[in-house]
């Protein structure tokens, strides 16, 4: 057999030889890449190597990749020979950013989209965000495409990553940068290992059943620290607003019982005042003034299970009542009008038939837009919380049939929401809260969603509701 050429499509040789050329194998891997201002040395390990093969697994939803990605991936027939050096995250990033993106066209200026296509900008940078991008890329691809070699360059790239923030998150001049920032919020995400800044950790075991709560907690810490006149520029503004309340700040304190730092008009104001790039000024009040009122649900759930624990019957559990119900009034005031100017914004969802003859929720909720998916059932969540409030103290009305109604609004988005690999992230919160007011079926259909997530999300496990569960078994 003549020796092939790797000549497109076909092989001189074998023309010359006439015989049919059989193709080549081809394989992708990350090489040393010009994103860096200053040159570096070439690394001299050989660890593996990356490939990826995207003509077999891209999703239904996904759109047409850009040139660049299509490059970064080849179709693999022989088992991965790998070399890693000093890694050209460039060249599969535009892959990575539309795949998470998705169900996203390009077109849509979505938040997370947003936090994504920073990426290619920030490498380069900062050395253990660096190294974190490298992570994040080949423990993605390596799920992917389930490759145990890339999956294991991951883990010694987040071993690098943890070292180096480790050495940033002492360095005063380094601590409260922009690239620290993005560093612990895409590990936070995605890693589970372990790293301390005092006595808080930030990243934790995702064997943990609590280990979002302490992800959450040094995220939010960090935050704090940071303080609200750092979040002035683009990249700060789509950070702090991709991992805030929604999914880590507002959470945190929901279910740890510690107060929420974020409820305050100077961190309102400064989130009203910083527009993220896409959204339109109408949309961008509106979320805004949303997520005001959301700060204000820890205080709201703290009295709640508070009064839980104590005699009803004291003069001091009687005003603790009357309070909780006149929050919960309050805000159940402001949000009714709130929905009413953000559904002439936003339209309301649409119902149609499920695409998976799912016997329990066959009609189905379909949004105009993923982020305007979000902000819906983040309202259902939080209207959830005000019905079981008021329908635990006895306030008149139907509110036992609201929390039902707004708990099967949730299920119903779900078909919808967790398109794509975000998908699970999105909906981590609200059916934390309708897992609270599930009848068993209602359960049982809510436990199976989360175990199909957990492969993507491993913050989806099952067991990681369980601390919520037994506080509902009687």
């Amino acid at each position: 057999m003549p020796q092939c050429d790797e000549r497109l499509t076909g092989c001189a040789r074998c023309e010359k030889y006439g015989k049919p050329c059989p193709g080549y194998d081809r394989g992708f891997k990350f090489i040393a890449g010009k994103p860096y201002r200053t040159p570096r040395q070439k690394s001299k390990t050989v660890t593996g190597s990356l490939s990826e093969q995207q003509s077999k697994t891209e999703s239904p939803n996904a759109g047409n990749h850009s040139q660049d990605s299509r490059q970064a991936v080849v179709l693999k027939e022989q088992p991965w020979s790998l070399v890693y050096g000093d890694v050209n995250v460039m060249r599969s990033l535009a892959a990575l950013i539309n795949e998470f993106s998705q169900p996203a066209s390009a077109s849509q200026k979505h938040l997370v989209s947003q936090w994504f296509s920073f990426l290619p900008s920030v490498y380069g940078h900062n050395q253990a965000l660096d190294a974190s991008i490298k992570s994040f890329t080949a423990h993605h691809f390596g799920k992917v495409f389930q490759n145990e070699q890339m999956i294991a360059y991951a883990r010694s790239a987040y071993g690098e990553a943890l070292f180096r923030l480790r050495k940033s998150l002492k360095d005063p001049s380094e601590c409260l940068s922009s690239h620290v920032f993005y560093t612990v919020v895409l590990l936070c995400m995605y890693e589970d290992a372990g790293v301390e800044i005092d006595t808080i950790k930030l990243f934790t075991d995702t064997e943990d059943p609590e280990s979002w709560m302490k992800h959450a907690k040094g995220l939010g810490q960090l935050v704090r620290t940071r303080g609200p006149d750092r979040y002035r520029n683009d990249l700060d503004i789509t950070l702090l607003k991709v991992s805030r309340g929604l999914i880590y700040q507002v959470m945190h304190s929901m279910f740890s019982g510690e107060p929420c730092f974020l409820a305050t008009e100077e961190w309102h104001q400064m989130m009203r005042q910083q527009r993220a790039p896409g959204i339109s000024p109408d949309l961008h009040n509106c979320i805004e003034q949303f997520f005001a009122y959301f700060t204000y649900a820890p205080s709201l759930v703290h009295k709640f299970y508070h009064l839980k624990e104590i005699d009803i019957t004291t003069p001091e559990a009687l005003q603790i009542i009357s309070a909780t119900l006149e929050q919960a009034l309050d805000m159940q005031g402001k949000l009714t009008l709130w929905y009413e100017q953000f559904s002439q914004i936003a339209p309301p969802p649409v119902e149609t038939l499920t695409s998976t003859d799912d016997p329990l929720y066959p009609i189905v909720l379909t949004y105009s837009d993923m982020t305007q998916a979000t902000i819906y059932c983040s309202y259902y969540a939080y209207m959830i919380i005000i019905h079981e409030v008021l329908k635990n103290f006895g306030c008149s009305g139907p509110q036992a049939a609201m929390v039902i109604y707004f708990r099967d609004q949730i299920c119903r988005s779900v078909e919808y929401s967790s398109v794509g690999v975000l998908g699970p992230y999105r909906l981590g919160f609200p059916l934390r809260v309708a897992i609270e007011v599930a009848d068993p079926t209602t359960r049982s259909w809510i436990l199976a969603r989360l175990y199909q997530f957990s492969k993507v999300y491993a913050a989806s496990q099952p067991k990681n509701f369980e601390p919520i569960l037994s506080s509902n078994v009687t």
